[in-house]
């Protein structure tokens, strides 16, 4: 497979209580893992209200605050919705729209996290957002759940966020990484997974971003799983992302046409990446490309049914 020794892992080195009673304490009570938590600030956005007012909830009763093991103050979404019926609290429908607001501009953010990060590394600027566009298409095509293809788009997204921790001169050093280099270069998975503990709202990710450099053949990293004991959604961030770095030019390698980067996925399906995945990426996605329509800089979106990029 081509020589990057950089990621694409294709050679064989290569409430205090607040309001007393009205809060609860979350260890024994409830299970975190299995609910939408909120800071109140967070829940003034999602109501349409001042952080007092939230505060004056609590106090009132109208709202329980969950104590975290870490000592913050958190308030459950469904307690939220459950006062979003009362007469003097916002509609179900504003209640959506703030919801939703608050949600995208966190992904907003992330974006603007990876989209820095990208410009540190070896691989052309707007990566990220590339191998999500990839992966956005490719899990409509595999009729993969509404649900899972957002989780899998964010997933796209974060990959390499545990990048942040690794130096610039590493990430883009034109030549070969030795073998201390290389192996901080392969903690980049962890520490993805890591940044994202008690992130709530991205928990379904956290397994992706760990499991991306996983090999079908059980040869990779950082637990050598194979086959299907590799996420469904790291087994397609894996092929879109060889392919993107397949196919554009970087700091350790010239571009490639679309029948090389073609070729050079097809030879490796079974070993590095699920053939069933690589079937349909190259049927029903990079069918669709030219080599006129390949990313020539950022931002642009490489398919003939129309510009622009994935909005998650």
């Amino acid at each position: 497979m081509y020589s990057n020794t950089h990621e694409v892992e294709v050679t064989n080195q290569n409430v205090a209580q607040v309001g007393t009673k009205r809060t609860k304490n979350l260890g024994p009570l409830i299970n975190m893992s299995n609910l939408e938590l909120l800071t109140t600030r967070q829940v003034a956005a999602l109501l349409g209200v001042t952080f007092q007012t939230v505060k004056n909830y609590i106090y009132k009763g109208r709202l329980t605050a969950y104590k975290t093991p870490g000592g913050h103050y958190r308030i459950r979404r469904d307690d939220i919705i459950k006062l979003g019926f009362q007469e003097d609290g916002p509609s179900r429908k504003e209640m959506e729209e703030n919801y939703n607001k608050l949600h995208q501009a966190y992904i907003n953010s992330l974006g603007a996290i990876t989209h820095a990060l990208d410009a540190r590394d070896g691989i052309v600027p707007g990566h990220s957002r590339i191998v999500t566009n990839y992966v956005a298409l490719l899990t409509k095509v595999m009729g993969i759940s509404r649900e899972e293809q957002q989780s899998f788009k964010l997933g796209a997204l974060l990959h390499d966020i545990g990048k942040i921790f690794i130096s610039e001169r590493i990430l883009s050093k034109p030549g070969k990484l030795t073998d201390q280099e290389y192996y901080l270069i392969r903690q980049h998975p962890e520490m993805g997974e890591k940044i994202l503990i008690g992130v709530e709202f991205l928990k379904n990710i956290k397994p992706l971003i760990r499991h991306h450099h996983e090999r079908f053949d059980g040869k990779g990293y950082p637990d050598g799983l194979s086959g299907e004991e590799i996420p469904l959604g790291a087994r397609i961030i894996s092929v879109a992302e060889a392919f993107d770095c397949i196919s554009r030019e970087c700091t350790f390698q010239g571009a490639r046409s679309l029948a090389e980067a073609t070729d050079e996925i097809e030879r490796h399906a079974g070993t590095q990446f699920d053939p069933e995945i690589v079937r349909i990426f190259l049927e029903d996605v990079v069918s669709k490309l030219d080599d006129g329509d390949m990313y020539q800089s950022e931002g642009t979106y490489p398919f003939r049914e129309g510009k622009g990029t994935e909005k998650l």
